[in-house]
């Protein structure tokens, strides 16, 4: 009995099923509405939250309260968290009634991480005359952070 057959069938099933393992394996998450406005409101939650302890950085610096490496470790954390933040929800795919909501999201933390990149090079240059700006920026961005937490939420 010739099992050449045999193991060219197995072979093609074998196959068959890596290419399915691979194609389901890269496929975007596709959430239902409610799942999706749930990851959104907690993603915003924790841009949130890393945009509020780099503004508080930033006060505390400006009462000479924070050692200089200290602040390069939290800003650069804080930037690191965002990017890991964007980087899980970006790859949520959205139902289409939550297209507009997604972009306005996902700019929000976009906005963010760009704010938080400008904050971690100004600590690391000790352009403190930045601060007072980057702070003003960073407390407007929690404000959009929050009505959109409540937007989605």
């Amino acid at each position: 009995m010739d099992s050449a057959p045999l193991r060219q069938r197995v072979v093609a099933v074998l196959l068959a099923w890596a290419s399915v393992a691979l194609v389901s394996g890269c496929a975007p998450q596709s959430p239902d509405h409610t799942s999706w406005s749930d990851q959104a409101h907690q993603s915003l939650q924790s841009v949130s939250s890393e945009v509020a302890t780099v503004a508080l950085l930033l006060r505390l610096e400006a009462q000479h309260k924070v050692p200089g490496k200290y602040q390069q470790v939290v800003a650069q954390d804080s930037e690191s968290a965002v990017g890991a933040t964007m980087d899980s929800f970006g790859g949520e795919q959205p139902e289409p009634r939550d297209d507009a909501e997604y972009k306005r999201v996902t700019s929000l933390m976009s906005d963010a991480s760009d704010l938080l990149s400008q904050v971690r090079i100004a600590i690391v240059r000790r352009d403190e005359d930045a601060y007072p700006d980057l702070l003003r920026q960073l407390e407007g961005l929690q404000s959009n952070l929050t009505r959109a937490e409540e937007r989605v939420g």
